[in-house]
């Protein structure tokens, strides 16, 4: 058996082409995938339904009815409670976009 492992094995060529051709010929010939409208505009109303839903729900917070009121709100927070509400804030308005 450590005749049989030692001995080299040589397999012949079968194509003349190379590998970086065959991959860039097999990127060329890549068809697009196909897209279904319809699944496409679904997709669309979910997400606009669910952005209707958080704009809703950030027109229901007090902070953001006062500041769209431009309420004086005089609240008196802890700064480790005003970093928290600012980054609750920033993440749903990154939602929104």
């Amino acid at each position: 058996m450590s005749a049989a492992s030692s001995q080299k094995v040589i397999l012949k060529s079968t194509t003349k082409v190379s590998l970086n051709e065959r991959f860039t010929n097999m990127l060329k010939n890549k068809q697009p995938p196909v897209v279904s409208i319809r699944a496409t505009m679904q997709q669309q109303h979910l997400a606009s339904a669910r952005n209707r839903r958080l704009a809703q729900q950030m027109e229901n917070r007090p902070s953001v009815q006062a500041a769209l009121n431009h309420k004086q709100v005089n609240w008196k927070v802890s700064p480790s409670v005003f970093l928290f509400l600012w980054r609750d804030l920033q993440c749903c308005l990154n939602c929104l976009q």
